[in-house]
């Protein structure tokens, strides 16, 4: 069996444990919420479960050997952009607390890339968390300028680093 644990620090697991991925991520939050949002690009719309299959897609190709919980929008609601029949980039809601609500799965099409898709669904996620009167947060892979600078333009500012390790526990 497989966990992911996010850390502040680089931790120093026990022995019998082996760490299977490991990835730096910048956590970034909204800190203002009277940020002025630039206009959309693309028609966003509220992606469903029948949906599921194109966002495996999406996932596997902007994060390859990884895949796509199934039951993801159990975790919140998920926004996409179509391009034609095709699912051209997607983004949705998952971590919740006081205060706070988590902007998480960001993707597009390698295809899609620079027609503002992603900042258009980043935007509208914003706008829904804002309604309720919440501050956004996500994490990004600290090596994604381009992921960072749609964030910055978006009014998020970095907050810590995080370290993610998946591990997993070796046989006796």
């Amino acid at each position: 069996m497989r966990f992911t644990l996010y850390f502040t620090a680089q931790p120093n697991l026990p022995a019998g444990w082996e760490v299977v991925r490991v990835v730096e991520l910048q956590q970034m939050v909204q800190e203002s919420d009277t940020s002025p949002l630039p206009a959309r690009s693309g028609n966003v719309i509220e992606l469903t479960p029948a949906d599921v299959p194109e966002m495996s897609a999406v996932y596997a190709a902007t994060r390859p050997g990884r895949t796509l919980c199934p039951r993801i929008q159990k975790i919140g609601l998920f926004l996409g952009i179509r391009e034609g029949d095709k699912l051209a980039a997607m983004g949705g809601l998952r971590l919740h607390i006081a205060g706070y609500r988590e902007i998480t799965t960001v993707a597009t099409l390698p295809e899609f890339e620079g027609r503002g898709f992603a900042t258009a669904i980043v935007r509208a996620l914003i706008e829904r968390i804002r309604l309720k009167g919440e501050r956004p947060f996500l994490t990004v892979n600290k090596d994604n300028a381009r992921a960072i600078g749609i964030y910055r333009r978006l009014g998020f500012v970095e907050r810590t680093m995080l370290y993610s390790q998946t591990i997993r526990h070796l046989p006796a």
